[in-house]
């Protein structure tokens, strides 16, 4: 947890270096605060042992930008995980949630290596 810090000055540096459109400060903040979002669940959740990595790659394409976070840890199904109750009441729970409304997509997959990859999408406005 000590290293989201990190995280979140990755993706506000890698946005402020896109060249297809300018990303202004309320789309950074919304993307830093999804991926922030992700490496925590994946550190709560996931990672069963600390030496455990989470990679986190940039991309730019033309429309939209993309982070994927990596982990080896374990495996996350979205639907295992009901909506969060918005009354109030709880302290918690609210990750996905954020995650989901802070961006246009969020995908889990994961591939022939056992890699789990949480993707996350936020398309250029207009």
């Amino acid at each position: 947890l000590s290293q989201l810090e990190q995280a979140r000055e990755f993706v506000r540096n890698f946005c402020r270096c896109n060249i297809h459109w300018t990303v202004n400060e309320e789309e950074i903040f919304q993307i830093q605060l999804a991926v922030h979002e992700a490496a925590a669940n994946i550190i709560r959740h996931a990672i069963k042992i600390s030496a455990e990595a989470i990679v986190i790659e940039g991309a730019y394409l033309v429309d939209r930008i993309m982070f994927r976070l990596n982990h080896w840890g374990l495996s996350f199904e979205r639907d295992s995980v009901p909506p969060p109750v918005l009354d109030g009441t709880a302290e918690s729970g609210y990750g996905l949630y954020i995650m989901e409304y802070c961006t246009d997509s969020v995908q889990y997959n994961f591939d022939e290596k056992r890699t789990n990859i949480i993707c996350i999408t936020k398309k250029k406005k207009g």
